[in-house]
């Protein structure tokens, strides 16, 4: 997820909340592929204002409207300008409303007049609160719950549909492993993950075992916690997942694979960012892999390509693209 000019400068642990509270959002099915960066993180902050959340380790205490904890759009600009180090001038409350709150309170998320059930749209007197069922999701956070309470939660699909103008979307089938099968909206993010699984690691993983596979529009993604956290990798860390996490016991190797359509390469930042916070105890290898779909998606993000990474393009399987310069493929 690429990263607003604003949360660039602000503290690890307020980035690492608006993070997970992307990441919960993501989980839960809102639509969130469409939005600047800063939008994003405005989206997450207000998430984190109405859950009352401030510190890594207060999930388990997140607000609904049932707590009484209720904030008017002012009051919520006042949240983040408090909590978040923002600058947010209490004159563009409207903004909360109409562009930071709007999905969240359509799916159903975020109950709007929770104080006063009568108030007109306009009306700057009215409040905004976590629904219950939402709550009590958010308190499962970062526990073992959090799994189970994640499948049992129910959000309005129909929104999603809606939004995304769906009709019956053809559906990709992927093999990720002798018994498992998973289905994909057919978008060409989603084959890009399909032909990694396919082609790529078919040729370059060395009998490579995939164990995460995340599809943005569906928040029961592919994945393997319990051997992730065994190879090492710090999942209180979700929000930074790449697209595909992939290990070969042959080589030994992890491969991290982002497979880029419209955002997200494994540009400096983002490798960076993988190693200090998902891989700070992984002792294994790893290999750093960019995913496209042609050479001109490929040029369009060249510039932003980390050294010491690899390249792939899905329509020229057997060719690989090395940003390593001084040995092939594997890890450094």
């Amino acid at each position: 997820m690429n990263v607003s000019k604003t949360a660039i400068k602000k503290s690890q642990n307020v980035r690492y909340l608006i993070h997970s509270a992307l990441h919960i959002l993501k989980a839960v099915g809102v639509p969130l592929d469409d939005l600047t960066p800063r939008r994003l993180e405005r989206i997450g902050m207000c998430l984190l204002a109405l859950s009352s959340i401030t510190s890594v380790s207060s999930w388990k205490t997140a607000k609904s409207v049932s707590s009484g904890h209720i904030l008017k759009t002012r009051d919520i600009i006042g949240y983040l300008n408090q909590y978040f180090e923002e600058e947010i001038s209490s004159s563009s409350y409207d903004d909360i409303r109409r562009k930071d709150l709007i999905r969240l309170v359509d799916m159903g998320l975020v109950i709007k007049s929770a104080n006063n059930p009568n108030a007109d749209t306009n009306d700057g007197t009215r409040g905004y609160a976590l629904s219950n069922e939402f709550a009590n999701l958010i308190q499962a956070y970062e526990t073992s719950l959090w799994e189970k309470y994640l499948d049992e939660f129910e959000i309005d699909d129909q929104y999603v549909k809606d939004f995304r103008g769906d009709r019956d979307k053809k559906k990709i089938e992927v093999f990720v492993d002798d018994n498992v099968i998973i289905s994909l909206d057919d978008g060409p993010h989603n084959q890009i993950q399909k032909a990694v699984i396919d082609d790529f690691l078919a040729i370059y993983g060395y009998h490579a075992r995939v164990l995460y596979v995340g599809d943005t529009s569906n928040k029961k993604i592919h994945q393997y916690s319990e051997l992730m956290i065994e190879l090492g990798l710090n999942l209180e860390e979700r929000g930074i997942l790449p697209d595909i996490i992939a290990f070969s016991d042959e080589k030994q190797w992890l491969y991290l694979i982002e497979a880029v359509h419209s955002s997200n390469p494994l540009n400096p930042e983002r490798c960076i960012q993988l190693k200090r916070n998902l891989l700070n105890n992984c002792p294994y290898d790893v290999v750093f892999v960019t995913a496209f779909l042609n050479k001109k998606e490929f040029a369009k993000w060249v510039s932003q390509i980390a050294w010491e990474t690899e390249v792939w393009l899905a329509d020229t399987p057997e060719h690989l693209i090395h940003f390593n310069g001084d040995k092939f493929l594997g890890p450094h």
